[in-house]
């Protein structure tokens, strides 16, 4: 609806306008004002470089696995950048669990890492087209399957690793229970 003065002049209306009160702006991306950089740095940016130091990754390496831009990751940390729904849940999964751990572990930590982004978010939080959400879930599908192949031969040597430790635990059992019957 258009106030009697004229039409009205937001852009994105989630409301009728009337004369004595401007349909409020639901924001649509682009660049963020000055009071809300800050608190977009305060608030999703924290959480990110927290989340991002405790998984042991840098920038770049966060964005190859969430199939994003270096640019993007460090953007939103700096709070230069409205994030989007798909986004932040691309990043929550890259941040999650490492690849190759428990999908239903890695579906609660994802979950509970999403869910802590949007409500750092607020506001600010961009809910994109329908059309641009299934582009970027199948793009992040891509960047995590690579990843996934990327990290095989770290999870075969990790599984190496252990089965040489329990070959020695079960070589260590043998020979006490051998020096055990000796003493009988």
């Amino acid at each position: 609806m258009t106030p009697a003065g004229g039409p009205c002049r937001s852009l994105v209306r989630s409301r009728a306008c009337t004369p004595l009160e401007p349909a409020p702006l639901v924001p649509r991306g682009g660049v963020p004002d000055v009071a809300e950089r800050e608190r977009l740095r305060a608030s999703v940016g924290a959480v990110l470089r927290r989340a991002r130091a405790t998984a042991r990754l840098s920038q770049p390496a966060l964005a190859v696995l969430a199939g994003c831009d270096r640019r993007t990751v460090q953007r939103l940390e700096a709070g230069q950048l409205r994030p989007t729904t798909a986004l932040l849940a691309a990043l929550a999964h890259a941040l999650s669990v490492p690849p190759g751990w428990s999908p239903a572990g890695r579906r609660r930590e994802t979950a509970a890492l999403r869910l802590e982004l949007e409500a750092a978010a607020g506001g600010s939080l961009v809910q994109a087209s329908a059309r641009r959400e299934r582009w970027r879930r199948r793009r992040h599908r891509r960047a995590y399957r690579a990843a996934s192949k990327a990290a095989l031969p770290f999870l075969r040597a990790q599984l190496a690793r252990r089965e040489a430790a329990m070959a020695a635990r079960l070589a260590e059992a043998d020979r006490l229970i051998a020096a055990a019957a000796r003493l009988r």
